[in-house]
């Protein structure tokens, strides 16, 4: 055996081929809308009608309202500034988003991943202080005697639910959501084609290419005028 053999020689199956088919070298949210092409959030984003589309529906949750209320001793629900998540969804959820941004990102989130997840965080006496902003990718849904629960990459502890804010798009389960572009994957597919395509057409001129075939011989006179036609 050579040297080189080491390194291109195949590694032996050890998973079934049923394992491996289910295998997608993209990640979780990718989508494999035809037999060569991988399909991702990111790529998805370069179609102006997809980042249209997400980028309106964040901006618009976004500026909605998220204000506590309480009920007063006649009965009454009135607005309740002096509670401790009154700053934080309205002002700043945490030091490094503005409310506007958190909210847009966390809905972003929900658009192209299916799920949007926020820790929060409290102080001693269990009164939230800051609302952190946790990738999709890096969240982890488990069931845990009948509770569930969440494990976030790079934390050593599980994390109860009362204290994730956890926001679901579409779901068959109703614990994890799913992405719309899974269920738009062949719409998405053939748009992104279609832009391929014109991409292309418009770089060539606007040219129609072709092969213009003719019985018989031409003189070099005929050919000339074809070539100027």
């Amino acid at each position: 055996m050579g040297i080189l053999d080491r390194f291109f020689k195949s590694k032996p199956k050890t998973q079934p081929e049923s394992e491996e088919r289910a295998y997608t070298p993209f990640g979780l949210n990718s989508l494999i809308y035809n037999s060569t092409s991988g399909y991702v959030e990111s790529k998805a984003m370069l179609l102006s009608a997809v980042y249209r589309c997400v980028d309106v529906i964040s901006d618009s949750v976004a500026q909605l309202p998220l204000e506590p209320f309480k009920i007063d001793s006649d009965g009454y629900k009135k607005k309740y500034t002096e509670h401790p998540t009154y700053y934080l969804l309205n002002r700043e959820p945490n030091e490094r988003m503005s409310r506007f941004t958190f909210m847009k990102t966390l809905i972003t989130s929900v658009l192209l991943k299916g799920n949007g997840y926020a820790l929060i965080e409290r102080d001693i006496k269990g009164d939230a202080i800051a609302l952190k902003l946790i990738p999709a990718d890096l969240v982890t849904i488990k069931e845990l005697n009948g509770k569930i629960m969440y494990t976030i990459v790079g934390y050593n502890q599980l994390i109860e639910a009362v204290n994730m804010i956890h926001i679901l798009n579409f779901s068959y389960d109703g614990i994890t959501g799913i992405s719309t572009l899974s269920h738009a994957k062949t719409t998405l597919g053939l748009a992104t084609d279609s832009e391929a395509h014109a991409a292309g057409f418009f770089r060539g001129g606007a040219n129609l290419a072709g092969i213009i075939k003719v019985d018989g011989t031409l003189t070099p006179k005929q050919k000339l005028d074809i070539a100027n036609a």
